[in-house]
């Protein structure tokens, strides 16, 4: 299949199909008009005719005609004739396997005949670069290029030429499986149009395909007799790469799908066939296989001889290296290359030129409009800029006032609390004294009391007298610690003491509900506290504990050392619903309204956390224990 394809990209370059009998007669006659057509079209489209023709057996022969043609082409301004310069330089960098520069000159072609307007040509081209590209291994631009060449022949009227993208279509689908229908189309087209040129090129090759399907049919034999009729008629003919591409088709087809066939026989077919054209290279390519054979058969006379071959023609492709001047190619593209990117070079100089005077002139204009431009720009920038400062200082002044306003409510709210407390202090801690002092003068008024009565009612009323003074230098100690600018000095406070002093303000009451009051206090135990604060905290503890205590039972008060911290327990035995006056020394909020009892013993909440101390309440079995914590005074 390889060999098919290479011999196929030869003959996909011609314009038409042609004899091999009519070859030399019409390379006489072009020979004969190059002396009548001198450095015009018609001597360039001779030049690129000649080049055709020398193509398969003279490469350098296609290669000068090629570069004359070209140049004269490119001097004449003549596209068509350039782009037949360049396919067959095209023709003679694929053959010497210097497929990058074969496929950059016939991309060149292909652009100068689709603006002649050449479908034939183009369609070769494409033809040619999806070979090319099959050869260089890129199978995506090989399959792009040959969809392009069977969509552009399907429509072209030289179907002649449309056999020849067909051929080239069935080998490279011929084993894939998803294209069978369409391979059978191509075969079929193909049959339809060699059928009306017996004996050419392409008919041959549409033969070779009737074996492979005959192969494919489980006709291996009627196929291998095919082949080798069709080689024979080829051979006949004078195509021998024809007949060479046949047996080409056992080695590479048949024998590899298992049919039983020598390649030994076909190898030398070949081997034969080149030897007698002077194929070198098939020659090269059957000899090494045909040399391992016989010499691992032992056949010693076949051995001898074509080692014998393989010294000539190593040395015949020594000899052609060391005597024949070879033209240097690659040295000629890259020549050709520099060349037209000089030309390039300077074609943009003088677009440079010519571009200059006019961006002079415009030059002038668009820097004004850049300046005009930039100027608007920095206005609107300052503007920008200003409006922005502005919405800063407006923010800020918001924020502040906001914060003003947060803060006044705050106070406020506090302010609020503050008064409610303070009422509720002086509605709690003054009603007893008044009532007191009230019950006595209305004593006085309506009883007749001797002097030791009336010396008893008068020390009654200065004690309730003395114990209300009492009571506001309190709560003028409280207002004054709610106060800005107060600041807390802790002093010796023994625990004992204050509370035998607090017990006189609760002693009338607990006597009232008969409870009695136990004491176990030592009379070392000292804390570092406000004096005036932890007095309202013992008064107000003890009276809220006889308020809560039931009739007839016990008060205890104790104290203790732990964790350099002193403890004090008020316990009340026996009160009714503890659950409910466990939140006792909790604000709830302005909206809340807290007994005068309650807000008392916030307001020591207050104090303790002043002095750093803790307080609570806690259910103790069936009673209720107040409890605070303050640092020990050392």
């Amino acid at each position: 299949m390889a060999y098919m394809r290479l011999m196929l990209t030869y003959i996909l370059l011609l314009f038409f199909s042609y004899r091999a009998s009519a070859q030399s007669t019409e390379m006489a006659a072009l020979r004969r008009d190059l002396s009548h057509a001198k450095d015009s079209i018609a001597y360039v489209d001779v030049l690129n005719q000649l080049g055709m023709y020398y193509h398969l057996n003279n490469t350098d022969s296609c290669f000068w005609y090629a570069t004359k043609a070209r140049e004269i082409a490119v001097r004449l301004k003549y596209k068509k004739g350039k782009a037949g310069a360049l396919r067959n330089l095209g023709i003679v960098c694929s053959q010497k396997l210097n497929l990058p520069q074969a496929i950059a000159y016939e991309q060149e072609a292909l652009q100068l005949y689709r603006e002649a307007g050449d479908s034939a040509n183009v369609c070769h081209i494409l033809n040619n670069l999806s070979i090319d590209y099959e050869a260089s291994g890129n199978t995506a631009m090989e399959h792009y290029y040959l969809n392009q060449a069977m969509a552009l022949g399907n429509q072209l009227s030289n179907d002649s030429m449309f056999s020849l993208v067909l051929s080239n279509y069935i080998l490279e689908y011929n084993t894939d499986s998803t294209r069978q229908d369409s391979v059978e189309w191509a075969h079929g087209r193909l049959h339809a149009i060699t059928d009306r040129y017996p004996y050419s090129r392409e008919w041959f090759y549409a033969r070779i395909f009737d074996a492979v399907v005959l192969l494919k049919n489980g006709e291996g034999e009627a196929g291998e007799k095919l082949i080798n009729k069709v080689a024979d008629t080829a051979r006949q003919k004078g195509f021998v790469h024809l007949a060479i591409a046949a047996y080409y088709r056992m080695l590479d087809d048949f024998i590899p799908k298992a049919y039983k066939a020598d390649s030994v026989i076909y190898l030398e077919k070949i081997f034969r066939l080149a030897q007698k054209a002077g194929f070198y290279d098939e020659m090269m390519n059957t000899l090494p296989a045909l040399y391992r054979h016989y010499s691992a058969t032992k056949n010693a006379d076949k051995t001898a001889a074509y080692g014998k071959v393989i010294a000539e023609l190593a040395e015949h492709q020594l000899s052609l290296r060391r005597d024949r001047q070879q033209m240097n190619y690659t040295g000629y593209f890259l020549k050709e290359r520099e060349l037209s990117a000089l030309q390039l070079d300077n074609q943009v100089q003088q677009q440079a030129i010519d571009q200059d005077n006019l961006q002079k002139a415009n030059r002038r204009l668009l820097v004004m409009l850049l300046g005009g431009l930039l100027l608007l720009v920095a206005i609107i920038l300052i503007v920008y800029y200003r409006s922005y400062l502005s919405s800063r200082q407006y923010e800020r002044r918001l924020a502040s006032m906001n914060f003003s306003i947060s803060e006044k409510n705050r106070l406020l709210r506090a302010n609020d609390d503050f008064k409610n407390k303070l009422i509720s202090v002086v509605a709690h801690d003054f009603r007893k004294p008044l009532d007191d002092i009230i019950r006595m003068a209305v004593m006085l008024q309506t009883h007749s009391l001797d002097r030791e009565e009336m010396m008893l009612t008068i020390d009654e009323v200065q004690a309730a007298s003395s114990k209300t003074l009492d009571i506001f230098e309190s709560i003028l100690r409280w207002i004054k610690s709610q106060l800005s600018g107060f600041i807390y000095a802790p002093s010796p406070c023994n625990i004992r003491d204050m509370m035998q002093e607090a017990l006189l303000s609760v002693q009338t009451d607990a006597e009232e509900k008969g409870i009695t009051i136990k004491t176990d206090i030592p009379g070392t135990i000292q804390v570092a506290a406000e004096r005036e604060m932890l007095q309202f905290v013992h008064r107000s503890l003890l009276n809220s504990a006889v308020q809560f205590s039931l009739s007839g039972r016990q008060l205890s008060l104790n104290a203790f050392e732990e964790n350099e911290a002193v403890k004090v327990r008020v316990k009340a035995e026996n009160t009714a619903s503890t659950e409910l006056l466990l939140p006792l020394f909790v604000y709830r909020g302005r909206d809340y309204k807290p007994g005068d009892a309650e807000l008392t013993l916030i307001i020591c909440k207050d104090f303790m956390d002043k002095m750093g101390g803790q307080i609570s309440a806690n259910p103790e079995g069936d009673g209720l224990v107040f409890e605070y914590v303050l640092p020990s005074f050392h």
